[in-house]
């Protein structure tokens, strides 16, 4: 028998990928009932779904009208570089002290091979999205190490702003290859298993994007 997944389930992932489409525009108030019928979901499990995509900054509730696409402002970006320091700055410490252990090792493995990918990137398709995959995955692959369930589920609450504002900053020119440096700064010191360094050098590279965005006003 083929496995169905909760409504609650399919009516987020369902209105996630019409965010994430484009099929849902800008300064627009979307009601419950259209976007339920359009989704063929009743509204009970959708306005779980729209508690969720609030609760992950995908969209804003307008209280007895609807919601609309949430748009990133000064505290967003402010509150996702703090969140982004606290977890990830814990996680690489914890790689980079157990550095010799098989876990790290293989883990530590997958960032270069990750590298790897992004360097291919540049000067070829110089693809942003599928660049960003990578970085998304990079930095994932860190935060999962620790095998925390809260830490992860922390993290993933932010994930869509950490790419909004990873896609943002990777559009100046030079970022790419300045991201693949500061990539390379990172799993370098995580080999020699170098806590301050590893720290370090993650704090300056989350650091590049809002400093990017901030300075341009591009929120």
């Amino acid at each position: 028998m083929e496995y169905q997944k909760p409504l609650q389930v399919r009516a987020y992932e369902s209105l996630k990928d019409m965010i994430l489409e484009g099929h849902l525009e800008n300064g627009q108030i979307y009601s419950e009932t259209k976007i339920s019928q359009e989704l063929g979901i009743s509204r009970t499990p959708l306005r779980d779904a729209i508690q969720r995509l609030a609760q992950e900054r995908y969209i804003d509730v307008i209280p007895s009208k609807g919601f609309r696409l949430h748009e990133m402002t000064e505290k967003d970006l402010l509150e996702t570089f703090q969140i982004r320091c606290a977890l990830e700055g814990f996680c690489v410490v914890q790689l980079a002290r157990d550095h010799e252990k098989p876990e790290a090792k293989r883990v530590i493995r997958t960032l270069e091979s990750l590298l790897r990918d992004q360097e291919s990137i540049i000067g070829t398709t110089d693809s942003i999205e599928d660049f960003s995959a990578y970085d998304q995955e990079f930095h994932e692959r860190i935060i999962g190490y620790c095998e925390n369930s809260s830490i992860t589920s922390l993290f993933r609450t932010y994930i869509y702003q950490i790419g909004k504002q990873t896609r943002l900053s990777l559009q100046q020119p030079g970022r790419l290859a300045e991201t693949v440096k500061e990539h390379t700064a990172i799993v370098e010191s995580l080999k020699t298993g170098s806590v301050g360094q590893s720290y370090l050098a993650t704090m300056a590279h989350l650091e590049r994007p809002k400093q990017i965005i901030e300075t341009l006003g591009i929120m």
